[in-house]
């Protein structure tokens, strides 16, 4: 079984479609949160992400604030001036499938949450202490997260022994057959690693291991698109650098 896993695709269209051309393809879908947020188009991302039908999608902080259960002044400026015109492009159907979501999902497994499993909407995991705080917090053999924006991974015993965690590149494959992992595939809308390429992962559990990619897209025709739109410049400039 092949499954793509999906993060933080930020209503960014252009890279969605490329990680689906790319991506080939798969017999599942994991989306994990923030599929709105920032980018040019917030419906036309939630609807292909609901033509996709993930069988496990959860929600984000972005997604969040969209349907009001997150105060737009616990945002920047810069991303509250970008959630509130969010909302205002979104149908009620969409607001509908957002709120639908889980900010959890569990199988015997693997753990799905955007932030981290101690606080699934907001915590950021960047490093081996916070990561060492959270194994604690799920049961399973692997967790899946997202939020940062960086493709990252990390060990049990790496994360206790403050060893620094893994930022893998294009097509690093991650043993999973030993160990209890913590994992991010990274943005498909908008990297912060420094790489703009729209980042995800394919996760193939019947061989107990997980492929980190990443793909070019026309950076330009979203920008292009934010800038029609009147999104912040801060947010147009970003997404050519990746931070």
């Amino acid at each position: 079984m092949r499954i793509l896993v999906l993060s933080d695709v930020h209503a960014n269209l252009v890279a969605l479609e490329a990680v689906l051309a790319d991506a080939g393809r798969v017999d599942d879908v994991w989306s994990i949160g923030d599929v709105v947020g920032y980018g040019p188009r917030p419906r036309e991302c939630v609807e292909m992400v609901r033509i996709l039908t993930p069988n496990v999608s959860v929600i984000g902080n972005h997604d969040w604030a969209c349907i009001g259960r997150l105060s737009l002044e616990d945002f920047n400026p810069v991303a509250r001036f970008a959630s509130y015109w969010t909302t205002t492009q979104l149908a009620a159907e969409h607001l509908q499938y957002l709120e639908s979501l889980p900010n959890r999902v569990m199988d015997r497994e693997w753990t799905v949450v955007h932030g981290s499993p101690r606080h699934p909407i907001w915590e950021y995991i960047y490093n081996a202490r916070v990561a060492a705080l959270n194994f604690p917090a799920f049961d399973t053999r692997l967790c899946l997260v997202g939020h940062t924006h960086v493709p990252l991974f990390i060990r049990e015993d790496e994360a206790l022994a403050n060893a620094s965690p893994h930022h893998p590149g294009d097509d690093t494959v991650v043993d999973l057959s030993s160990g209890r992992f913590i994992i991010n595939p990274g943005s498909v809308g908008q990297p912060r690693d420094g790489d703009p390429r729209a980042a995800y992962a394919i996760f193939e559990p019947d061989d107990a291991r997980l492929t980190f990619r990443r793909v070019t897209y026309d950076v330009a025709h979203t920008q292009s698109q934010m800038r029609d739109e009147g999104l912040p410049e801060s947010l147009v400039s970003r997404i050519a650098v990746g931070v």
